[in-house]
């Protein structure tokens, strides 16, 4: 099964979303910022990268830069809610920057599986109903 790298500040959601993936079979391998998405990127193999936009340290924007910028096929799907702001102007400009697909938290379980079905099996980019 693929192995996911999740990224993101709020250790709820990290719990929640590692279970669900971890119950459709993926291998997850968890960070609670970017800086550390990036290190566990050096460390690993993985087929996708599931991350937050709005978090300490790196951020999801600057991370897709990065991870763009030494492995521009690594699949990327990008999450945010806006912050404080609700702003959904983070998903278009992740997509611009290269994400594969884009969600609007708050989002549920199924949508989440569809996502990382779509991106896996290679399908064009797309961006999510904003809710």
């Amino acid at each position: 099964m693929p192995q996911i790298l999740l990224i993101d500040d709020d250790e709820t959601i990290r719990t929640v979303l590692s279970l669900t993936l971890q119950r459709a079979g993926h291998t997850v391998i968890l960070a609670a910022d970017g800086r550390e998405g990036l290190r566990q990127l050096d460390q690993h193999t993985v087929d996708l990268v599931v991350t937050d936009i709005v978090m300490p340290e790196t951020e999801g924007l600057e991370l897709i830069q990065r991870v763009r910028a030494t492995r521009p096929h690594l699949k990327i799907i990008v999450m945010s809610g806006g912050g404080r702001m609700q702003d959904t102007s983070y998903l278009q400009t992740a997509t611009l920057l290269g994400a594969d697909y884009a969600l609007t938290k708050p989002f549920g379980g199924a949508d989440f599986l569809a996502a990382v079905a779509a991106v896996l099996s290679g399908e064009s980019r797309s961006e999510a109903t904003p809710a």
